[in-house]
């Protein structure tokens, strides 16, 4: 058996073309600024490959990334992004990136704030001191320091004092302290104000007076804060016979404390008061004697008033009673006397009167007075309403009323109307007067009354004297009556045409006004008809027609006599006439005769008929004619009587022949 030659197999290999898988990718990492480059968190995430995984199917894996260095940014903040790759023994490669970054959001940690102060003037307020605060993430620190004043009241000022500590990455914090500004301290008193004794000169001796004011008693005085006001209560008070009247001068600082000094002035009085003022007084008549007002215008010393320098001033006045004039007016002159406490007196003189200038109210206005037309003037209506002032009355605070009217006449109008207006006056005891005005009015608004209603009328028609009918009819008014008890009626009546019926009938209805003077009125309809209820009159009554058969009917001249209504004529008084017939067929007779009873009939427009009736015959009085006469027939004797030869010739009427316009022809 021959050797066997040796298969050549081709070498096996095995390769890695697959990159690792990254199972994890890498992940950003922010973490809080330390300050020193936060170097411990950097390299864990490096180190960590920024937390990504990776597996190969065929080796192991390892890392490597390409960081070189953070970004530069506030403080010591900054950023890095990261490639990591990972590579399998046989070099193929896979990477995943991520970002590691150092963010400060931390504020400075400020100083504790200054404790809050109290001042008493603006001025000891001193300027802001500086503070100091540290931060996590080095780099410079900025400090401001900031007041905020409210000063809405300018005596109790808060100054909110703010200081703000900002970082390299503008983060801030920041504290403050309150300072209060209050001026709580009064005035000092440096020097007292003093007395002061004046001889009273009439005038008050304001001069002296307002000198010793004006320089506060020679009081002096000095404030912490602010400039002082000066204030007193003087009222103007005069010295009661050299009694010594106190005078307080109050000295005022900006924020309203305040220190008081005391001192006095006496004044001797010699001079009598001095009175200004007072008037005449005069007052509208109450018709009770205006006892509140002549007190209280008494009692106000006739308005006038009195100053005295030294003391205070009484009044006394010599009033007794009012004269008595018209009403309850009435007046008195009178002296007001003023006495000052040292007994010097003034006098002033004035006069009260009441006088009555009010004309008297009306309380009620007269009304109108409107009354229905009873034919004669309505005298007792216009005697009592002016009786009654027009139904108005008036009253008057000082004295009674009297009344009076400028009544003439009433106005001439329609029928026995008229009006007036009219003015009624209320006067008063004094002659003063108020008037009221008023219309009394007689009016007609009472329609005629219809004392017979028209009557409808119908006519036949009659041709021309029908008009004469609607025309009479018209002027009677339909037959209707009227009668008005304040003027005479006219009449009138809307008619206009007679409606357009059947032939020349027609009617109206009509509807006749009667109207008053005044222009009210009254109605009555009624209808005017013309009617036709008279039917046409045959003038030739139709007549009957017989003709001679000519087989076929006859129907030239049938339709001829049916057409001409059998010769018949109407005639119609209101309209045309019409004709019609009852004509269906003629009768069925010998050979084509026959015969019809026809009624015509002549109808008008408005319906009305008469009738006529006549026959049509046709007739047959016309023999056969023979066309073929007969022949005679010698036939040679048979021995029995040639029966049948004689049956022959007479069957075929001798050989003769006939016809008939009619009919068929029989033998």
């Amino acid at each position: 058996m021959p050797a066997e030659t040796p298969v050549q197999r081709p070498p096996f290999s095995i390769e890695d073309t697959t990159a690792p898988v990254i199972a994890t990718e890498s992940a950003n990492n922010t973490v809080e600024c330390d300050g020193t480059g936060n170097l411990v968190d950097l390299n864990d995430w490096l180190a960590s490959n920024g937390g990504a995984s990776a597996t190969d199917g065929c080796s192991s894996v390892t890392w490597a990334n390409d960081f070189t260095a953070l970004s530069d940014e506030c403080g010591t903040t900054g950023s890095a992004t990261v490639t990591f790759t990972a590579t399998d023994a046989c070099g193929n490669s896979s990477t995943t990136t991520a970002t590691f970054s150092i963010e400060d959001t931390t504020a400075p940690t400020a100083p504790t704030a200054p404790a809050d102060v109290a001042y008493q003037c603006s001025a000891d307020v001193p300027a802001p001191g500086d503070l100091t605060a540290t931060d996590n993430c080095a780099g410079d620190i900025t400090a401001t320091g900031v007041d905020t004043v409210d000063d809405a009241d300018p005596c109790n000022i808060l100054i909110t004092r703010t200081w703000t500590f900002t970082d390299a990455c503008g983060n801030s914090a920041s504290v403050s302290q309150n300072i209060t500004v209050s001026d709580t301290t009064a005035p000092v008193i440096d020097t007292e104000a003093s007395n002061i004794d004046i001889e009273c000169d009439g005038s008050g001796n304001s001069g002296e007076i307002q000198a010793w004011l004006d320089s506060h008693g020679g009081a002096s005085a000095s404030d912490n804060c602010s400039a002082i006001t000066w204030t007193n209560n003087y009222g103007g008070t005069a010295s009661d016979c050299s009694t010594p009247i106190e005078v307080t001068f109050t000295a005022t600082d900006a924020c309203g404390n305040s220190t008081a000094t005391t001192a006095t002035y006496s004044i001797q009085d010699t001079v009598a008061p001095v009175i200004t003022g007072g008037a005449d007084m005069t007052v509208e008549c109450d018709g009770a004697g205006n006892l509140a007002d002549l007190n209280d215008w008494l009692a106000s010393n006739g308005g006038a008033s009195a100053t005295d320098d030294c003391s205070s001033v009484t009044w006394t006045n010599d009033f007794t009673a009012l004269s008595d004039e018209c009403g309850t007016t009435g007046s008195a002159t009178v002296t007001f006397t003023a006495t000052d406490a040292c007994g010097n007196s003034s006098t002033t003189t004035a006069t009260f009167s009441i006088e009555d200038t009010t004309a008297p109210v009306i309380t009620t206005e007269s009304a109108n007075n409107t009354v229905e037309c009873d034919g004669t003037g309505n005298l007792a209506d216009l005697n009592d309403w002016l009786a009654s002032n027009g139904g108005a009355s008036a009253t008057d605070g000082c004295s009674s009323v009297t009344w009076a009217n400028d009544f003439t006449a009433l106005s001439d109008e329609c029928g026995t109307t008229g009006s007036a207006t009219v003015t009624f006056t209320a006067t008063d005891a004094c002659g003063n007067s108020s008037t009221t005005t008023a219309t009394f009015s007689i009016e007609d608004t009472t329609a005629p009354v219809i004392t017979t209603e028209s009557a409808n009328n119908t006519v036949d028609h009659d041709g021309a004297s029908s008009l004469t009918d609607l025309n009479d009819w018209l002027a009677s008014n339909g037959g209707a009556s009227a009668t008005d008890g304040c003027s005479s009626v006219t009449w009138a009546n809307d008619f206009t045409a007679l409606s357009d019926e059947c032939g020349t009938t027609g009617s109206a209805t009509v509807t006749f006004t009667a109207t008053d003077a005044c222009g009210n009125s009254s109605t009555t309809t009624a209808t005017f008809s013309i009617e036709d209820t008279t039917a046409p009159v045959i003038t030739t009554e139709s007549a009957n027609n017989t003709v001679e058969c000519d087989g076929t009917g006859n129907l030239a001249d049938l339709n001829d006599w049916l057409a001409s209504n059998g010769g018949a004529s109407a005639t119609d008084g209101c309209s045309s006439v019409t004709w019609a017939n009852d004509f269906t067929a003629l009768s069925d007779e010998c050979g084509t005769t026959g015969s019809a009873t026809v009624t015509f009939t002549a109808t008008d427009a408005c319906g009305n008929s008469s009738t006529t009736t006549a026959t049509f015959s046709i007739e047959d009085t016309t023999a056969p004619v023979i066309t073929t006469e007969s022949a005679n027939n010698t036939v040679e004797c048979d021995g029995t009587g040639n029966l049948a030869d004689l049956n022959d010739w007479l069957a075929s009427n001798g050989g003769a022949s006939a016809t008939d316009g009619c009919s068929s022809v029989t033998c």
